[in-house]
């Protein structure tokens, strides 16, 4: 048989690119979106020293002092990854697409998750895997910087004070040189069990009524996001994050983007051509100072 290479570019790919895009309902593909930054590489790995680079601004007077760049041996190395289905040499004899193009897009989207999960293995791994800095990425750090707090509880009124008060200890994190970085919590992450009350925090009009003389609810203008996620370690602790910022809480490194690429040497055993999403990269931690981790 000869494949139609034509009706792959052009049909199957094609499917393959639009879901990838478009995918962003499943947890895992809106921690990817949401709270990482994609970093082109051209090499097996990518050096991050520059991240606790962060210096102020200052009046220029005279000639320029550039800051200096404490040499972090934080790096990201690539791997690969992929996912396969198998076709039968008949659907496409028999132009069956619109029982093949389902799966093209499954593997599209099982490709945009697979970024998210790598986010949702630093998490889970948080208190013990390490930042660039060489501590855990949450930890009790020196104050002001310290983003593993000690929560009063799940309830309504206790996720209400602890809310404000991740964010205000977020407000008060500072860079490596002592410049006071301001960043802003908008991203809750928690787990299943916490969610119906997290989200009556973050998205009720009215606080709570234990808190009295308050007529309207801080978090619902200050939480932009908040994502479930199975899996979590603790079902109680809770994650706040700044996503609105250049350099996010995590980084994607993207060594080779994700591809639909068809592999047709089965073909003459088994009928069988194999369809395979590819991609190389790997996922790392970002800035701890945009993460904080609330324990209960």
């Amino acid at each position: 048989m000869v494949v139609d290479t034509v009706f792959l570019e052009k049909g199957l790919k094609a499917a393959f690119d639009e879901a990838y895009a478009q995918f962003i309902t499943d947890p895992y593909a809106k921690l990817a979106d949401i709270l990482s930054t994609e970093v082109p590489s051209t090499s097996a790995s990518e050096k991050y020293g520059w991240l606790g680079d962060l210096p102020a601004v200052q009046e220029w007077l005279g000639d320029k002092v550039a800051g200096t760049l404490t040499d972090y041996n934080f790096t990201i190395v690539n791997k690969d990854w992929y996912s396969a289905i198998d076709i039968d040499r008949n659907e496409l004899d028999d132009d069956q697409l619109g029982r093949i193009l389902p799966r093209v897009q499954m593997l599209a989207q099982r490709m945009k998750a697979y970024r998210g999960a790598l986010i949702a293995l630093l998490i889970v791994n948080s208190l013990v895997s390490l930042a660039y800095d060489g501590a855990a990425y949450f930890a009790n750090r020196a104050a002001p910087n310290d983003n593993l707090l000690a929560g009063t509880g799940v309830t309504l009124a206790t996720l209400l004070v602890d809310i404000a008060a991740a964010r205000a200890a977020m407000f008060e994190f500072q860079t490596d040189q002592g410049v006071p970085m301001g960043c802003e919590m908008d991203t809750i992450v928690c787990p299943p069990a916490i969610e119906g009350v997290m989200l009556q925090a973050c998205r009720s009009a009215v606080a709570a009524p234990v808190l009295t003389g308050i007529t309207y609810n801080p978090p619902q203008q200050w939480i932009k996001n908040v994502i479930v996620l199975p899996g979590l370690a603790d079902v109680n602790d809770w994650y706040g994050f700044a996503s609105g910022y250049a350099i996010k809480p995590f980084i994607y490194q993207n060594r080779k983007a994700p591809d639909l690429v068809l592999d047709d040497t089965q073909v003459k055993k088994n009928r069988k051509l194999i369809y395979s999403a590819e991609a190389r990269g790997n996922a790392g931690y970002g800035l701890f100072q945009m993460g904080i981790r609330t324990v209960n």
